[in-house]
């Protein structure tokens, strides 16, 4: 689980990453394959912020090699008190396979950060759809928080609820837990990610629960 939240001022930022598998709100967007990155981001200060990446997915499991490009554009503010407020819109976009295009969708987010040790966000999407069911409204809902630790290592843990309602008739919670080593510009991540019995009820395997590992290169 991630919140996009610029954390400082560093103008263009480019990441490449490699995972072991690409979750999403507790639901497995690789069936269960390693996953490759390359994103974009522009971050002056406060103000506006855009970004732009490309992930390699199967949106759902048998599924061709595809990938999920994501836009997105906001606008970020910090106060002198440590708190940060960001208002995003991003547009998610699947290609690989004749289906993959009914899982596309916007977003708009609306991201509170503290010291940037916890954040709060609220996802709204006007289009969500998930196989043949209608495309529809759906809100997520985050908790995250970040502890660092010694040496470069830091504790993360996170919990959401999706609500998913209008879509498939219901919602579920979803949460994770793990470790982050920054050594330079290399991020070492290693997650545990699970979610309730009613996630398990309406997406089977899409949504068990499982290890995901990473590695991200920032420049």
């Amino acid at each position: 689980m991630a919140l996009h939240a610029p954390a400082a001022a560093a103008d263009w930022q480019f990441e490449i990453s490699t995972a072991t598998d690409k979750v999403s709100r507790g639901m497995d967007l690789s069936d269960g394959r390693p996953s490759a990155t390359l994103a974009a981001s522009w971050y002056p200060g406060n103000g506006f912020f855009a970004g732009v990446s490309a992930s390699s997915v199967r949106v759902f499991p048998a599924a061709p090699a595809g990938v999920e490009f994501s836009t997105d554009v906001g606008y970020a503010w910090r106060t002198v008190d440590d708190w940060s407020v960001g208002l995003m819109l991003s547009h998610y976009q699947f290609l690989g396979g004749s289906e993959a295009a009914r899982y596309n969708y916007d977003e708009l987010v609306l991201t509170t950060g503290w010291h940037d040790l916890v954040f709060a966000s609220v996802a709204v999407s006007p289009d969500t759809a998930f196989g043949w069911s209608p495309r529809s409204f759906a809100v997520s809902y985050d908790l995250v928080g970040h502890v660092p630790l010694v040496h470069g290592w830091m504790a993360t843990a996170g919990i959401g609820y999706y609500d998913l309602h209008s879509v498939t008739g219901s919602g579920y919670v979803y949460g994770d837990a793990g470790l982050t080593y920054q050594y330079r510009a290399l991020q070492f991540d290693l997650l545990y990610v699970l979610t309730n019995g009613e996630a398990k009820k309406q997406f089977g395997s899409s949504v068990s629960d499982r290890w995901v590992a990473d590695v991200i290169w920032h420049f």
